[in-house]
């Protein structure tokens, strides 16, 4: 039986934990953060959710900001029960980078484990063991932001994209909602009023108005992470038969194609291919991708937080 805890979405079970080892997974976005405490006997004993946290960590406001973040996560899953190792994956955050030292130095504080029992890496190190087993394949991942990567059997790395949204991540949940604005200005720009299509009620039904002064302070209110929730507005306005939304969402699959290719080529291996992230959830974006490389592409069920955990539990029952 689950019941609900404290501000952080927080759910347990309740089980025995007796001899019972326990592993911490957490998958940490641009948009959110998940955590999930995972035992050696297949019990999922707590999960919950948090802010975004990043690695990208560009002076001492944003360190402090993203250090609370990430205590509040570790003490979220604590009060649940301690684990014996830590898994994360943190978009941006790379082994032997300040920001891994000072979100290591917090593991130690919080949860009293040591180096041996704790792997903070970059969220595609979690979202590749989703879906594959080093050297198996290549990952597109495509939430807010987009990326095309493998890990190879020694561990090291090719991917492609990841660069952010100020410099490209097309095709993913970001750019899919920015081009729906775009051509929804566009339109308005053009006739001088709103016009009546799929895309534009969908839009504006998310934007909660169609008067620009209140639109203005929504979306550069919410930056990043509410652009990047319009998507699925483009998805449904694409159902609706809207041809702009059907061609934004094409387009994103052949962006996305791009970077499994750029990833492929490197490699010199014809290896399956794997799409996983927010996007996934509009099927025109999965078909275009696999029409673009030509052979089926796999959606990924597993989620990242959940690899994760297992990577955990795996470091924690390892010499």
């Amino acid at each position: 039986m689950f019941v609900k805890l404290g501000t952080f979405g927080v759910k347990l079970q309740t089980v025995s934990w007796v001899m019972e080892t326990v592993g911490l997974g957490v998958d940490a976005g641009a948009s959110s953060s998940r955590w999930l405490l995972l035992s050696s006997r297949g019990r999922v004993l707590g999960e919950g959710r948090a802010g975004f946290l990043t690695g990208h960590i560009f002076g001492a406001e944003a360190r402090d900001e993203q250090l609370g973040r990430f205590l509040d996560l570790l003490n979220a899953a604590k009060a649940v029960r301690a684990p014996d190792a830590l898994v994360a994956g943190v978009t941006g955050l790379h082994p032997g980078t300040e920001a891994a030292a000072l979100f290591a130095r917090a593991v130690a504080e919080v949860l009293g484990l040591g180096l041996k029992r704790t792997v903070l890496h970059n969220d595609m190190h979690v979202a590749f063991a989703s879906a594959f087993s080093p050297g198996e394949g290549v990952l597109v991942y495509a939430g807010t932001g987009s990326v095309a990567y493998h890990e190879s059997e020694t561990g090291e790395t090719v991917r492609a994209g990841g660069h952010g949204y100020l410099i490209d991540d097309a095709g993913a949940g970001y750019w899919i909602g920015h081009e729906g604005l775009r051509a929804l200005f566009r339109l308005v720009d053009a006739a001088g009023k709103a016009p009546e299509t799929p895309l534009a009620e969908a839009l504006y039904a998310r934007l909660g108005s169609r008067d620009w002064p209140e639109i203005m302070p929504v979306v550069y209110g919410g930056g990043r992470s509410f652009v990047a929730s319009l998507a699925p507005a483009v998805g449904a306005a694409e159902r609706a038969g809207d041809a702009l939304a059907k061609d934004i969402l094409e387009r994103a699959g052949a962006e996305l194609a791009r970077l499994a290719r750029d990833v492929l080529g490197r490699l010199g291996a014809p290896l399956p291919v794997a799409f996983a992230g927010g996007v996934t959830h509009l099927p025109v974006v999965t078909g275009a991708l696999g029409a673009h490389l030509g052979a089926p592409v796999r959606v990924v069920q597993d989620e990242p937080v959940q690899a994760a955990a297992r990577l955990a539990l795996r470091l924690a029952t390892g010499p």
